[in-house]
């Protein structure tokens, strides 16, 4: 895949730096390179989303799909010649990605759209930014569960019900679904982040359960074949899914709580195309792109002059007192113990 992707002219890097994009339509064109999400999110970046940033800096964008810690391991694999300009990271791994040095400070003055953008979205550090907000719960066919006699899902816990056998898909811990049921699973039995026993106790109940543990966060094609009756998502992917297709989609907020997730861009370190990389990141929080963000992907828009159709606003999480109602993760626990967590995952659960 790398092969494929055009670089640049050193010309073209010089005159850039000349320029400071001041007349994109005035430039050859030339290709930068996002990596971000798989499924219905990259149909609509491609089609509804880069399409006006193209036309608008005369530059192609090579969409790259594929989870977080797929990314991060693209971008280490190329650190010493960066191939991506602009990462899409769940908010966990990207500060996994920081750590790592893959990430770099993107100059506030070059992202004027950051004075809309809600606090949450911002990065004390300068580096990335949130583009959408989301709660992580259940997606569920309230059909194939009322046919099985199922009650719909109102705790993690109800993940281990063995009525579900070969009925759950859950990610793998390598993408933040897999990683926050497990999380979410050992609060609901008396531990969490600095106890996870009782979240590997009860995740191998529910792998029982599970017809496939996913790699991409799509599950669409799991729904619509019939293997996934319920499913770990976003409250705005499934309400987006279900929209576009009307596929019968619920989702459920678990007692417990929901995760808060938040999706975010960051500059590669060293991208070949920063200037680019940069104006991507400030169109992609602009009101216009945040707007499709909020109303055709379905996603919790970040910057506050979106203006959603109360309809649109109750299937996402959208303003700020809803964000605040998210359980938020301690990453800086998390990450710190993921390896360790990850690497018992692979000997207990996905064996």
């Amino acid at each position: 895949m790398t092969s494929a992707i055009r670089r640049g002219a050193v010309a073209f890097g010089a005159a850039l730096a000349a320029i400071g994009l001041a007349t994109p339509a005035a430039r050859a064109a030339d290709d930068i390179v996002l990596a971000c999400y798989a499924g219905d999110i990259q149909d609509y970046f491609v089609k509804e989303i880069l399409p006006d940033f193209e036309k608008q800096y005369n530059v192609k964008v090579t969409y790259l799909p594929g989870v977080s810690m797929a990314t991060i391991s693209k971008i280490q694999a190329q650190k010493d010649s960066p191939q991506i300009d602009v990462a899409c990271l769940d908010d966990g791994p990207q500060y996994q990605a920081k750590a790592l040095g893959l990430l770099q400070p993107t100059d506030p003055s070059a992202l004027p759209n950051l004075a809309d953008v809600y606090k949450v979205a911002k990065m004390s550090d300068n580096i990335g930014v949130g583009w959408a907000l989301f709660g992580v719960g259940i997606a569920y066919n309230p059909e194939a569960l009322a046919k099985a006699g199922i009650k719909p899902p109102e705790s993690w816990n109800d993940l281990a019900d063995p009525k579900l056998r070969d009925h759950v898909v859950v990610d793998s811990i390598t993408s933040t679904y897999g990683l926050d049921l497990l999380i979410m699973l050992a609060q609901s039995n008396g531990g969490g982040v600095n106890n996870m026993d009782p979240g590997f106790a009860k995740m191998k109940e529910v792998a029982q359960n599970v017809v496939t543990f996913d790699t991409t966060a799509d599950l669409t094609k799991f729904f619509q074949q019939g293997e996934a009756w319920v499913g770990v998502w976003t409250n705005s992917e499934a309400n987006a899914y279900a929209s576009r297709t009307k596929f019968p989609l619920d989702f459920a907020y678990p007692r417990e709580g929901a995760p808060a997730l938040m999706a975010t861009a960051s500059v590669v370190k060293g991208a070949p195309h920063q200037k680019l990389a940069e104006a991507l990141l400030n169109y992609l929080i602009g009101e216009n792109a945040q707007t499709i963000i909020g109303l055709k992907i379905g996603f919790g828009p970040v910057n506050e002059k979106v203006k959603l159709p109360p309809e649109a606003a109750a299937k996402v999480t959208y303003g700020p007192e809803a964000a605040n109602r998210l359980v938020q993760m301690d990453w800086s626990v998390i990450n710190k113990e993921r390896p360790s967590w990850t690497e018992r995952w692979n000997r207990e659960i996905e064996q």
